[in-house]
């Protein structure tokens, strides 16, 4: 890829940046490009991700910035928010399905990521003893509509875990640390080296 990066982030407060001092650089999608401009990139950056918001939020709300925003790299991580509102896994698949074949049918490069281990957060913990099994199933539509459209599944769970058995959580007792932001900034840049290059 010559020339600049467009990259454009979307998700809930997990992309947003929920938990770090100043999410317009503490989120994981700034510190992501902060990486790529480090290895040489020229990166135009966009992060339109939104605390609280469901996969269906993502597709009405979002997804129309691929098209004003014309990406060449997108990130899109979805599902706990579904699970919380109780939103069927099917109407969940069905949303994800749109907004992968959105942001691959513009010609960018997708890169899919799972939910973190809020289910284990202070907070989290009291949204029921079904949710582990929720969120397996949820990821797991998210793996298999990414591969379908074409788009690149990074596995984060096992960094997510690690963080959630050392309690890497904020004040408001769901959301990672800023630390956390910046480990997972960190093993994306390894899975996803300086795209322009």
């Amino acid at each position: 890829m010559s020339g600049g990066l467009r990259y454009l982030a979307l998700g809930d407060s997990l992309t947003q940046g929920v938990g770090a001092p100043d999410e317009s650089t503490g989120a994981f999608p700034a510190l992501l490009a902060e990486h790529w401009r480090a290895d040489g990139c020229q990166v135009e950056f966009q992060n339109v991700g939104v605390s609280g918001y469901t996969a269906g939020q993502i597709l009405a709300e979002q997804v129309p910035q691929i098209e004003s925003f014309q990406p060449n790299i997108i990130t899109f991580q979805a599902g706990g928010n579904d699970i919380a509102n109780g939103i069927p896994i099917d109407e969940y698949r069905e949303n994800v399905k749109h907004v992968l074949d959105s942001a691959t049918g513009s010609g960018a490069r997708v890169i899919v990521l799972a939910q973190n281990d809020w289910f284990r957060s202070p907070v989290g913990v009291d949204y029921g003893e079904s949710v582990p099994s929720q969120r397996a199933a949820y990821d797991e539509v998210l793996i298999e509509e990414a591969s379908s459209a074409g788009a690149e599944f990074v596995d984060m769970r096992p960094l997510y875990t690690e963080q959630a058995d050392q309690n890497q959580w904020v004040e408001d007792g769901l959301h990672p640390t800023p630390e956390a932001y910046q480990a997972w900034a960190d093993k994306l840049s390894e899975e996803v080296p300086a795209p322009c290059k």
